[in-house]
């Protein structure tokens, strides 16, 4: 299978049989571009920390290349971002956007990667200010598919901010962007991440709708991320609504996949939802593991809001469990996390 075989694969979201055919495949004097898209297989594939390891050897292989040498910037930052690498994101970022400004190809993408990059160390005022004009450019070029992204970025920094009636018409709007663009992956992104709104936003019957919808889009894909993602989307949902032992089967099958992604972060957030199903449950002991795994899988991943739930949820269980002096010191910890963070978690009524 020749290189433009393997590209077309990609494109068409066939990752494991691009994988497969790169196996298969002498890189001969393109070991530079080889090293990429097997980086970009695995990208597809959801094993973001393996396909780092490959965009690595790929910059080493291609130093003369810098049009090669951008493409994998650009893919080394949607990685680190994925896994809560604040400084090799930020890094790999700054980097691609002044390779793109030289150059000048991919300066959409490169600026975009950059907004997220500041969106993740939770500079969330310049993010969204470039997001913002970014998303002005797209739909003026009647770029549907970059308005759609762009919008789904708008849409979770709007919910970190808690501005959830902007939140929830961003992402609204990717939607439309993306069905406008035929491209159902970003359709299927803009689900997740309107289903997760509202569900916050306490529109439960709104927000599974969303997660079934979604999950059709990836049924017949290799992204084994948004297979993940649905799964925990969906559990999320079904423990609110008090279908408890159908979330917990939910979470227990996203557990499989984000473990085997190695996302640690993504996974912080199922332990955090079985300890709540524990919790409500009276397991306190089991709620407790849960807690604790929740924080060390949150701790140094980018993930703020995370450490606030698990911090609050622990408050919660210790005055539960008569501990009520550590509760209070808890609760206060959190308090302080979340005020240092900008963060509005401790007014969530429907998480």
């Amino acid at each position: 299978m020749n290189i433009e075989k393997i590209e077309k694969l990609l494109d068409d979201g066939q990752f494991a049989k691009a994988l497969a055919g790169l196996k298969e495949t002498k890189p001969g004097t393109e070991r530079g571009r080889w090293l990429f898209l097997k980086g970009e297989a695995l990208r597809g594939l959801g094993l973001f920390a393996q396909a780092l390891k490959e965009y690595a050897l790929a910059r080493k292989a291609a130093r003369a290349d810098e049009g090669l040498q951008l493409e994998v910037l650009l893919n080394e930052a949607r990685c680190s971002r994925a896994l809560g690498c604040e400084a090799a994101a930020l890094d790999s970022a700054k980097k691609a956007l002044a390779l793109s400004i030289k150059l000048d190809i991919f300066t959409g993408e490169a600026k975009v990667e950059w907004a997220l990059a500041l969106r993740l160390v939770g500079r969330l005022a310049e993010a969204a200010k470039m997001l913002e004009q970014l998303h002005k450019s797209y739909r003026k070029e009647g770029d549907w598919s970059g308005a759609a992204f762009v919008l789904w970025a708008l849409g979770g920094l709007y919910r970190l901010q808690g501005r959830y009636g902007e939140g929830i018409e961003a992402f609204e709007e990717s939607l439309k962007a993306a069905d406008k663009a035929k491209d159902e992956a970003a359709a299927g992104y803009a689900l997740f991440g309107l289903g997760g709104i509202l569900r916050v936003a306490g529109f439960m019957g709104r927000a599974l709708d969303c997660y079934v919808r979604a999950r059709k889009f990836f049924a017949g894909t290799d992204d084994a991320f948004a297979k993940a993602y649905a799964e925990c989307g969906t559990a999320n949902v079904l423990r609110q609504l008090g279908r408890l032992d159908e979330a917990y089967a939910g979470y227990g099958r996203a557990h499989k996949l984000y473990s085997s992604l190695s996302d640690w972060a993504d996974l912080g957030f199922v332990e955090w939802g079985m300890g709540e199903i524990n919790k409500k449950n009276g397991h306190f002991a089991e709620a407790l593991k849960n807690y604790r795994k929740a924080a060390a899988l949150f701790k140094g991943r980018s993930e703020p809001r995370g450490e606030a739930l698990t911090l609050l949820s622990l408050a919660n269980l210790y005055y539960l469990m008569g501990e009520t002096a550590r509760a209070e010191a808890q609760h206060s910890a959190a308090m302080k996390h979340i005020r240092r963070h900008s963060l509005h978690t401790h007014l969530e009524t429907f998480t």
